[in-house]
């Protein structure tokens, strides 16, 4: 038999159906608040019921044999080369897998469950809502970001941006160190101090999508109804920034997505797309 084990912290559709991803008849424990304590970052978890109320909730919802709190003593007792766990892929499992279960025969489900570390700092594949390879004035003006991209003095990346309003140029941009390009070369670097994508807002450095909208903003520009163009897709803070604007569209010669950058920036109405 297949036993189950999660952080519960509340019930909703996708719990569900992490519990009944497995057929056959189960049990399952949730962390109960000694293991719950061993892990200092659940301390912010604001949203937690308490275990015992979780574990009643789960129960009536009639999917498993048994629902039980798992301890530190009943932890030991499933580490097994004869036990069978399955756990949401996320650092809470990591860590117990880990710490309570190197012996144990441990798989992972991948299903979304909330933002641990894990899920926020992993990149997804973005899904424009077009690609676009021949139209030569979006090239263009993308081709005009890439080329003000070598002036960033940024070591790391270099990243261009450009706003423009029916195919006329407004802003072009890149991301810059602040107070001076010479920042990072007198004072250090913070970014490295950590790994890609980890405290992305610990920077000396001013994304070139924030760079224009806050340039917009000084010259008084409106942005409602521009198209901006970005030579990667944005991170989750400057696609905020952009879906507040009032860009309608997103021109991006590439990228990623972290986090919620897309569901932000599809949220506003925003369109995005992809030039080749």
């Amino acid at each position: 038999m297949r036993t189950l084990i999660a952080y519960v912290p509340v019930l909703h559709e996708g719990y569900r159906k992490f519990f009944a991803s497995v057929g056959e008849p189960k049990k399952l424990y949730i962390l109960g608040p000694e293991l719950i304590s061993t892990f200092p970052v659940l301390r912010k978890e604001i949203r937690e019921l308490a275990p015992e109320e979780m574990l009643k909730a789960i129960a009536a919802l009639g999917i498993f044999e048994s629902v039980e709190l798992l301890t530190l003593e009943k932890a030991k007792a499933l580490n097994s080369i004869t036990q069978e766990l399955l756990l949401p892929e996320e650092e809470v499992s990591r860590g117990l897998h880990s710490e309570y279960f190197p012996d144990a025969q441990v798989s992972y489900s991948p299903i979304f469950l909330r933002w641990d570390k894990h899920n926020a700092l992993k990149e997804r594949p973005v899904v424009p809502d077009d690609y676009i390879s021949r139209d030569e004035l979006h090239r263009s003006i993308l081709g005009l970001a890439q080329k003000d991209s070598e002036k960033s003095s940024d070591n790391w990346r270099h990243v261009g941006a450009a706003i423009a309003r029916k195919g006329a140029i407004v802003l072009v941009g890149h991301n810059q160190h602040l107070p001076s390009e010479h920042t990072p070369y007198s004072n250090g670097d913070p970014r490295n101090n950590f790994h890609k994508g980890e405290h992305i807002e610990l920077s000396s450095a001013i994304h070139a999508e924030a760079g224009l909208i806050a340039e917009a903003a000084k010259q008084g520009v409106a942005l409602e109804g521009t198209d901006m163009y970005v030579t990667v897709f944005p991170c989750p803070p400057c696609a905020k920034l952009v879906a507040r604007s009032g860009i309608r569209n997103i021109y991006c010669g590439g990228g990623y997505g972290v986090m919620d950058g897309e569901e932000i920036l599809r949220s506003a109405g925003v369109k995005i797309f992809f030039v080749e």
